[in-house]
């Protein structure tokens, strides 16, 4: 990248004044400082993403949220001298900051990139007064829970599965995929997939009948939109596969893998493919990288229903 783009994703990926000066000493960008940082920076902090300052810190003063009711008495020597108290870390305009791009921010197929505030506005969680903290940051814990939390994808992401015996050699699925806790399209953003397989198994057979991908999929550029198929709040999809089976005993098992970071993963593939000059450190940070991306997946626990035997029954399974 260059200084203009370096800057567009530092300011909210490592927004410290202090960390874009020393990534513009690294890249020996142009209006770099002339001068090493003070001591009291640290060499690495570029690297370090977002920092406790990001947050908390404007103008050399502290801030935190207002003491909750139930906090125990402060100590008496508070670190950094104690902070001031300020009400927006409990407002979702908060977080807006660099979850929501302006209306005339960066599209991709007439969407914002980046527009999960306007998606909690739009939802039962904003009118009903739930901010994106209470969920992210439950009791002010600094968690950061999301799609890389499976309990927190589990709360989300309904799944339901029924398996119905049309006749002797045929059988129907259906799966309802729905959002049911996330108080913005489940996944927000462009990164995170979810992938939905249903297999039926049988005698000596492994069957993979239908696949499904809840997210929205673009080129490595952000440049084009080939699927948007995220869940708005409170929404459903249904989908329904009939199958051919000869008789015997068949359970259809719906399989769930969450891929936090799968956009990342073609990214950073995509790069080492291009890029055969890369030296051996930055290579090493790629395969690390795609590393980190593809050891993110996990799975949620299978859903499975056995198949009727008698025509026209039905058998139907729910995931908690």
């Amino acid at each position: 990248m260059d200084q203009a783009q370096g800057n567009a994703c530092l300011r909210c990926h490592a927004p410290l004044a202090e960390q874009k000066a020393l990534l513009a000493i690294d890249r020996d960008w142009p209006g770099r400082p002339a001068s090493p940082p003070p001591a009291w920076v640290p060499a690495d902090l570029h690297l370090r993403g977002l920092a406790c300052a990001a947050c908390h810190v404007r103008g050399h003063r502290r801030f935190g949220p207002p003491r909750a009711a139930d906090a125990p008495p402060p100590p008496e020597r508070a670190p950094h001298g104690g902070f001031e108290a300020e009400p927006a870390f409990g407002d979702s305009r908060f977080c807006g900051t660099c979850h929501q791009f302006k209306p005339d921010g960066r599209q991709v197929n007439g969407k914002l990139l980046e527009n999960t505030l306007a998606e909690w506005r739009d939802s039962r969680h904003a009118r009903e007064g739930r901010a994106c903290q209470a969920c992210h940051m439950p009791g002010r814990r600094h968690l950061w829970r999301g799609v890389h939390d499976p309990e927190m994808v589990r709360a989300a992401l309904l799944r339901e599965m029924s398996v119905t015996r049309t006749d002797a050699g045929h059988l129907r699925i259906r799966v309802v995929l729905g959002n049911r806790g996330a108080g913005h399209y489940l996944p927000t953003y462009v990164v995170p997939k979810i992938h939905v397989d249903v297999v039926l198994r049988g005698p000596g057979t492994h069957m993979l009948v239908g696949r499904h991908v809840i997210g929205r999929t673009l080129d490595v550029a952000l440049a084009h939109e080939s699927a948007d198929t995220r869940l708005a709040p409170d929404a459903r999809r249904t989908l329904e596969y009939e199958v051919a089976v000869p008789p015997g005993a068949w359970r259809a098992v719906l399989r769930t893998e969450v891929a936090p970071g799968e956009h990342y993963e073609r990214m950073f593939a995509d790069m080492r493919r291009r890029h055969p000059e890369f030296d051996g450190g930055t290579r090493a940070l790629l395969d690390q990288a795609l590393g980190n991306a593809v050891g993110a997946r996990y799975f949620l626990e299978e859903l499975s229903v056995a198949a009727p035997e008698a025509v026209g029954a039905r058998a139907q399974a729910v995931a908690n």
